[in-house]
């Protein structure tokens, strides 16, 4: 009889307890990862707040079709990215997103340089893309100012906000398709970034 107590005491142990145990840890150890991946990729106030991008007021722009270089406002800069990279009737809320990951991407160019003289290019296949305000005008229909003006908003509404990990500005790449899953960076470039994960979209 104690043996048949045994064995169904193990056999609880090993069917209900023993999994209820490692799964615990697994989700706390998940717990963890998501928010460090939250971290990087919202940028918490906290972390916000303790990193300041003010030193970069203007920012060396090389025009590669004429290879000279433009000293510019940073957020006047991205308004001409934002309306480069991302159609102007979509959702304010995704201008404003890419206003922050551009405004991020610029910085951490700035601090890992490309180029000699210049902070960042204006083409897309070395930088982020760029356009004049007079290229973006001309290709737009309808009330064409009120679009440049929807830019500028979103730029100024998220003025002052970059994304950061461990309290430097991240390697803020983005792409316009991914196919339902984007990659590691290790997997692209080689390298590895801690905040970069592959996920679903």
């Amino acid at each position: 009889m104690k043996k048949v107590f045994i064995y169904f005491f193990a056999f609880l142990f090993i069917c209900f307890i023993l999994p209820a145990l490692l799964t615990k840890s697994e989700i706390s150890a998940s717990s963890e990862v998501t928010n460090e991946v939250k971290n990087a990729k919202t940028g918490e106030e906290s972390v916000q707040d303790s990193y300041t991008y003010h030193q970069y007021g203007t920012i060396k722009l090389l025009h590669t079709d004429t290879n000279e270089v433009e000293e510019v406002d940073l957020d006047t800069y991205l308004c001409h990215v934002v309306s480069a990279e991302m159609p102007v009737d979509f959702e304010k809320e995704a201008l404003k997103a890419q206003a922050i990951v551009a405004r991020t991407y610029t910085i951490y160019k700035i601090n890992n340089k490309k180029h000699d003289n210049a902070d960042i290019c204006d083409d897309s296949n070395c930088c982020q893309a760029w356009i004049s305000k007079e290229d973006r005008l001309a290709r737009w229909d309808g009330d064409k100012e009120a679009k440049w003006n929807k830019i500028e908003e979103c730029v100024k509404e998220t003025q002052g906000k970059i994304i950061t990990y461990d309290n430097t500005p991240i390697n803020a790449f983005f792409h316009s398709n991914s196919g339902g899953k984007t990659e590691l960076p290790v997997d692209v470039w080689g390298g590895r970034q801690q905040y970069a994960i592959s996920s679903g979209c």
